[in-house]
């Protein structure tokens, strides 16, 4: 988190704090003491719990502006910058005078790079609070975003007279220096910050970076990073600049230790494996070198300079085949790269290949006729090609040009005189990917400062990322909770082992969409939104006590006790006995097929649905069931599907086939629902998750939409509508779903809210 970051965060905490203070009188004693709990709540870092207070003082008074404002405030504090400037908005609609809201939209807008809003509010703030030096400091960071250099120099000046020792001011002038290429000034005001705040270690990284990159002084630059490093010591990137700083004062073994460490705490860190690869090479330690330029080129495939470099290092160690192929595919992308062709044929005489040495040496004695040894090395072949003829004549050719040239040895060799030539096209194929990746870097920083939007390419690229599962590592640093509210310097703010309380959105979680609703006799309630979920066909058949328990609606596939799974077997005893004496009846097989499922006896509950459908083919909750039932059996089937490498294209291609078979049976089982009910929101949910699983996104987007209008606080339907979302591109939508969600108690919401922002 930057300095910037956390700044501004504590300086909503502090509103939040001066607010509770002041207390606030509401007309009703029930919606006072909610709001009450709510603010306390708040106070106590248990934002996601304060929000769904909020939102029960909103549902019954949406006219009173607080809820609004706190409820902005505890989203601000989960990064929900989005959510929380509609909150504050909404806050300053109903009371314009609310001072304070103008505070916190304006921080969210400062983070979602709306600086000219921002600045907006920061003035109005201003008007209300004219000596805030917090507000005159972001309203600055904001100008210095945007370019105003008078004006933010103006800001900071104003900041520095009151507090000539101020941290972000000096920081915010050394930033302003920078841009304007004033190295000597800007290391003035980070040494002056540094002599008052001494564990600032955003102003030993800047002053680091002008040693480093200004000055050139890379003993003072080391100095500085190594004091970052004792004030964040599990930070990788900056072990990576270390180790360059240390190989530019000739530290070898310190540049080493640096990179295997920043490896060993980041195991998937392309920089620190392709700057390790270059020193292996340097040091001689080539087989590490290829293995890690092997690293890099997996992860980075069009990474010309490790491609290039991985090729003579295999050379070298007399890899030879792997050499080869680096060369053809060196060749096939530049045709004229003839020292690459030269060394193909020296490795294919070496390989003993000598039908394609002879083919490479055609090539070059094509160009260069005049190669006296090119003409011995091909009469050389042919001899062992058993080519008489054309070995006397290629040795007769090498002795007439040797005569031509008044010489009695070979002394001409193509390959000094194309050299410059070949490392011509390396440079141009290395400065191209150089290229690629400085415009990759600058368009980061542009999305970073506000100025450029995301693609859909970029934004389902960073999405798919999250989708991957990191790697396990036991050298990643953990914080060890053994107090409860134990303060984490690396997050910048206090971690607590019950995981719905504090910074949840630093709580990495795995990118998975909430499950399918399924019916169940044993509920659970949501503890922070305290929703449970009914459909009316569910509770008639409930009221006609029926069946032997009374039917409930779960997020989640149910799973049983040792008592609730005997209770089970007992009913589906009773069923047998029931349906073995009386009539059949659809009610009784829907009951032996309820316990069935939730004894995971799926095969036979979709037996048992089944005959329930054919009594009564009007009979929703079954096919409800039968739908429940299927996608059990599609995940156990999944679960225990053996790998085969026998005709593996084959097989997989039979699995997918029978996998939308089972899917499309699920959707009709749901669609059938659905026109018996058509008002049933689950049914609307659930369908829109099988449709996410055929990869018919926008369907399934159809289907999500029509669930949450028909049940606006179906948080689980604005998470995984937002998932499909980022999936597809559509970051504005997916950023609102999501903040929405959490705003309903779906936790996952903030983590990915945060690493899908910038």
């Amino acid at each position: 988190m930057s300095h910037l970051a956390r700044t501004l965060r504590l300086a909503i905490v502090l509103v939040a704090v001066a607010a509770l203070n002041g207390g606030i009188a509401l007309a009703q004693i029930n919606t006072e003491q909610v709001m009450n709990i709510g603010r306390n709540a708040l106070y106590f870092e248990d934002y996601v719990l304060s929000i769904q207070y909020f939102n029960q003082v909103i549902q019954q008074k949406p006219y009173l502006p607080e809820p609004y404002f706190y409820r902005a405030v505890a989203k601000i504090s989960l990064d929900d910058y989005s959510g929380a400037e509609t909150d504050a908005t909404k806050c300053i609609e109903i009371n314009p005078f609310i001072k304070d809201a103008y505070r916190v939209r304006a921080v969210a807008r400062h983070n979602t790079h709306q600086y000219e809003n921002a600045i907006g509010d920061y003035k109005t703030c201003l008007e209300m609070r004219p000596e805030d030096p917090d507000i005159m400091l972001n309203m600055a960071m904001c100008e210095l975003a945007l370019k105003n250099y008078d004006k933010a120099d103006s800001c900071l000046t104003w900041c520095l007279e009151r507090d000539s020792t101020s941290e972000r001011a000096c920081l915010g002038m050394a930033q302003l220096c920078l841009d304007k290429q004033d190295s000597i000034g800007a290391l003035g005001y980070v040494s002056r910050c540094i002599e008052r705040h001494k564990n600032n270690p955003q102003a030993y990284l800047v002053r680091c970076e002008i040693y480093a990159n200004h000055l050139k002084d890379y003993s003072k630059a080391l100095a500085d990073i190594d004091e970052v490093l004792k004030l964040e010591p599990n930070n990788v990137s900056y072990y990576i600049n270390r180790s360059y700083l240390r190989y530019q004062v000739n530290d070898i073994r310190g540049t080493m230790a640096d990179l295997d460490y920043a490896i060993a705490i980041d195991a998937n860190n392309v920089t620190a494996h392709y700057n390790r690869a270059l020193l292996r090479s340097e040091v001689g330690e080539y087989n590490k070198a290829v293995e890690d330029y092997d690293f890099v080129l997996k992860n980075d495939p069009d990474n010309y300079p490790a491609f290039y470099n991985r090729t003579m290092l295999l050379i070298n160690i007399g890899q030879y085949q792997q050499g080869i192929s680096g060369l053809n595919a060196m060749l096939e992308k530049d045709k004229d790269d003839f020292v690459a062709l030269y060394q193909r044929a020296m490795l294919y005489i070496d390989t003993r290949q000598y039908q394609s040495a002879l083919r490479d040496l055609n090539a070059i004695l094509t160009k260069y006729p005049k190669f006296e040894s090119g003409y011995m090395l091909r009469a050389q072949i042919k001899q062992r090609l058993g080519d008489k003829r054309g070995y006397e004549k290629d040795l007769e050719t090498a002795v007439s040009v040797m005569k031509a040239k008044g010489v009695h040895y070979s002394s001409f060799n193509p390959v000094e005189t194309e050299k410059k030539h070949s490392d011509e096209i390396h440079q141009q194929r290395a400065q191209q990917h150089y290229d690629k990746q400085e415009k990759e870097a600058q368009r980061q920083r542009e999305m970073m400062e506000g100025s450029l939007e995301e693609s859909v390419e970029e934004v389902q690229k960073r999405f798919s990322q999250l989708l991957v599962v990191d790697v396990n590592n036991d050298l990643k640093p953990e914080v060890n909770l053994e107090d409860d509210g134990l303060y984490d310097e690396k997050a910048g703010h206090r971690r607590y082992r019950n995981m719905t309380r504090g910074y949840i959105q630093d709580n990495r979680v795995d990118v998975q969409p909430q499950s399918v609703f399924a019916l169940s006799y044993y509920s659970y309630d949501n503890k922070l939104n305290g929703r449970t979920h009914f459909i009316k066909e569910m509770t008639q058949i409930n009221d006609m006590h029926v069946l032997t328990s009374a039917l409930t609606l779960v997020c989640g596939t149910p799973s049983l006790t040792e008592y609730e799974a005997r209770s089970r077997f007992n009913s589906v005893e009773y069923f047998n006995g029931l349906l073995a004496t009386s009539e059949e009846r659809a009610i009784d097989y829907f009951g032996r097929a309820m316990d069935y499922f939730l004894l995971k006896n799926v095969d036979a509950a979709i037996a048992d649905a089944n005959r329930a459908i054919e009594c009564n083919n009007d009979f929703a909750l079954a096919y409800f069931l039968r739908f429940n039932a299927r996608m059990v059996k599609l995940r156990l089937d999944e679960a225990s599907e053996l790998p085969t490498t026998e005709n593996k294209e084959a097989h997989d291609m039979l699995i997918r086939r029978a996998r939308e078979v089972a899917l499309n049976e699920m959707a009709a089982d749901l669609k059938a629902v659905i026109a018996l009910s058509p008002r049933n929101t689950y049914a609307h949910y659930n369908l829109a998750y099988v449709q996410a699983m055929l990869g018919s996104y926008e369907e399934a987007i159809s289907s999500y939409s029509r669930a949450v209008e028909l049940k606006p606080d179906l948080g689980e339907a604005y998470f995984n509508r937002a998932l499909i979302y980022l999936q597809i591109g559509d970051k504005e939508k997916g950023v609102a779903d999501l903040s929405k969600a959490g705003e309903l108690g779906i936790l996952p919401s903030y983590n990915i809210l945060k690493r899908m922002s910038r």
